[in-house]
């Protein structure tokens, strides 16, 4: 009888056992969570049907798996095995993080290592529960991301932002407005009040009682004081904040910078005026050009009339000097106008600048230093080579002559902006899909804004009476607006100037795109290198295929190619390598009737002489030789071999 209760509770046990353990399977089964347990060698033992379902595997494929095997070796290692050998000392680990999972792709988890203890206290295992948070972290980056974005609205807008108390005293400020204001940082601005930026507390009291009113409020004009004691032109919205009792909370204020607004309304009423003395400057000039005609005629008959060394003859060489200077003046106001039309070819830009800094550097006073920075060098402009010259020589020596007294850096720098950032910049009509920028910065006196309104008008000038006649500044906007481009200028008293030249680049010219097959093929025997490179250029630019050749041996073998034979020769003869004499040679051992044009320094020697009596030469030019010469030279050569052809 004994026995068979004895049995009897070691059944009714062993079913409790079993119907317990088999609750507890269920209930581990059907959590939502992944539940494993997972031993001191990182293998799983034992994990629920949530884990088995999430991996897309059975039970039995995954117990006595590893945890690199399942979660990939990189991830255990870098996150999972230093979070499990922390629980094996004793303690819960909690963290999160994301893994990939088959078909589901990345997911985030939080993960919970609890350490079981056996009953001698030693840790042998592990119990992990891992629950899906993907949607909840998702919706917090969401969040995050979110407010990101209008944190970073906020930081770009182009307009200034101000929340502060009923009292004025300023809660937060945006970057923009910290810029606008030339503040240090939003900490210094939030220990301040609006009241202190405007330039007396009675506009700030009538502003807030308008928006006491009516909630909302755009205001006009207003000159606001900023951190560093400027006036800045601005236009102030304010808007108040109630909350849900109805009590004003706060008041936002927009803050718009008007100086650029401004700048374009002096502009156009500068280029107004301009265009109204440019007119009654243009007809003066030309009539006061036609009596210096008269004047200029009568006086070479009268010298032809006189005895070359009488007093008289010397009397009128003073008036015929004196016509010459009052025809100079005139043909810069003619300039300035836009009445003289200039000689436009390709011309590349950055060459021009390169010429002008290096033209400049050796007159350099000590005491100023230029410093130049050309983004592209390939963007070329449709002007008078010349007149670009001479805008930038003129700037540059303005800038120079304003640092003259304490020294300073001129900075020259190019680049090429597109027709949008232009459009937006100078607000007028567009003639180019590019344009080059060159700014002119200096570190000299600077100017007050009087005088930044009238230093393109013609004979207006800061310097002593007798030093200048006020016409440079006034010309260089004729000749940049014949270009149709722009000049803006920005000073500040004390602290220099800035000249922006805008020029629209030539794409007809800057790329060529036609059949190269019809280019007319000229050879250049280079002489000296900054002649040659500036005549490469301009014929390169003009649509001409150009090679080069230094030696003889690269002479004959481009003269005995055929299909590479040239339209032209240019044969500068201060080459080292080819002389006078070897060209001669060349031409006649290989029977050469391509024409030729010949350049020569004033004093011609022997062997030069010889050449120019060969026959082989169409056209002789002395340095220095200007690009109008060259290119009509090049016109008339080929023209006379059409002409010999036919």
């Amino acid at each position: 009888m004994k026995k068979k209760l004895i049995v009897s509770d070691e059944n009714d046990y062993l079913k409790f056992l079993k119907a317990e353990k088999e609750i507890s399977d269920k209930i581990i089964n059907h959590s939502r969570s992944m539940i494993s347990v997972i031993n001191r060698n990182y293998i799983y033992e034992k994990v629920n049907s949530t884990f088995c379902n999430t991996h897309r595997v059975t039970y039995d494929s995954m117990v006595g798996k590893s945890l690199g095997e399942v979660w990939g070796y990189e991830t255990f290692n870098s996150i999972i095995k230093k979070n499990i050998d922390l629980c094996f000392t004793g303690r819960t680990v909690r963290y999160e993080a994301s893994f990939d999972l088959p078909q589901l792709g990345k997911r985030y988890f939080e993960v919970v290592f609890r350490p079981v203890s056996e009953d001698n206290n030693e840790i042998n295992y592990i119990l992990a529960e891992t629950f899906d948070i993907d949607d909840l972290i998702r919706s917090r980056l969401i969040a995050i991301e979110n407010e990101e974005a209008l944190r970073r609205l906020e930081t770009n807008l182009p307009i200034g932002f101000l929340r502060c108390d009923t009292e004025g005293r300023i809660m937060h400020a945006n970057k923009t407005f910290l810029r606008l204001m030339d503040c240090n940082d939003e900490f210094s601005v939030t220990s301040m009040n609006i009241k202190q930026f405007y330039p007396g507390d009675s506009l700030f009291e009538i502003q807030l009682n308008y928006l006491l009113e009516k909630n909302s409020k755009t205001f006009g004009r207003v000159l606001l004081i900023n951190c560093k004691g400027r006036e800045v032109p601005c236009r102030i919205s304010g808007f108040m904040a109630a909350d849900d009792s109805g009590a004003t909370s706060f008041i936002d204020f927009i803050i718009e910078d008007l100086s650029y607004e401004m700048m374009l309304e002096n502009r156009l009423i500068q280029a107004q005026k301009l265009e109204t003395i440019g007119a009654l400057a243009g007809g003066i000039a030309h009539d006061f050009n036609n009596i210096l005609a008269t004047i200029s005629g009568y006086s070479e008959m009268l010298q032809d009339d006189l005895p070359k060394n009488s007093l008289l003859s010397d009397k009128v060489r003073k008036i015929q000097g004196a016509v010459n200077k009052a025809q100079s003046l005139t043909n810069q106001i003619l300039t300035f106008s836009r009445q003289v039309e200039q000689e436009k070819i390709p011309v590349s830009v950055a060459e021009v600048v390169k010429d002008t800094i290096g033209f400049l550097k050796s007159a350099l006073p000590h005491n100023i230093t230029v410093k130049s920075r050309i983004t592209r060098k390939n963007a070329n402009v449709f002007a008078d080579p010349t007149q670009l010259f001479r805008v930038f020589l003129n700037l540059m020596t303005n800038a120079i002559q304003a640092m003259e007294e304490n020294g300073g850096t001129l900075s020259v720098n190019m680049t090429v902006t597109d027709r949008k950032l232009v459009m937006h910049e100078l607000n007028k009509d567009i003639v180019a899909d590019e344009y080059v920028l060159l700014t002119f910065k200096d570190t000299g006196k600077g100017m007050d804004p009087s005088l930044l309104g009238r230093i393109f008008e013609p004979f207006f000038t800061t310097r002593e009476v007798g030093k200048g006649t006020g016409l440079g500044l006034s010309v260089i906007y004729g000749i940049i607006s014949e270009l149709e481009g722009e000049i803006l200028v920005s000073s500040q008293k004390g602290k220099g100037s800035v000249f922006y030249v805008y020029l629209p680049v030539s794409s007809q010219y800057a790329d060529f795109s036609g059949n190269l097959s019809d280019r007319k093929k000229i050879v250049l025997i280079k002489g000296n290198e900054y002649e040659s490179r500036i005549f490469s250029m301009a014929l390169e630019n003009s649509g001409f295929s150009l090679s080069f050749v230094s030696e003889q041996m690269q002479l004959i073998k481009v003269m005995s190619d055929v299909k590479e034979k040239p339209d032209l020769i240019i044969y500068m003869s201060d080459s080292k390598q080819i002389t006078p004499e070897d060209f001669i040679t060349i031409f006649r051992q290989l029977k050469i009737k391509t024409p030729s044009i010949l350049i020569t320094e004033p004093g011609h020697e022997f062997l030069e002489e010889k050449l120019l009596n060969s026959g082989i030469i169409n056209q002789h030019l002395i340095q220095p030789v200007s690009l109008k010469e060259i290119r009509n030279a090049i016109q008339i050569s080929l023209r006379t071999e059409k002409n010999d052809k036919t």
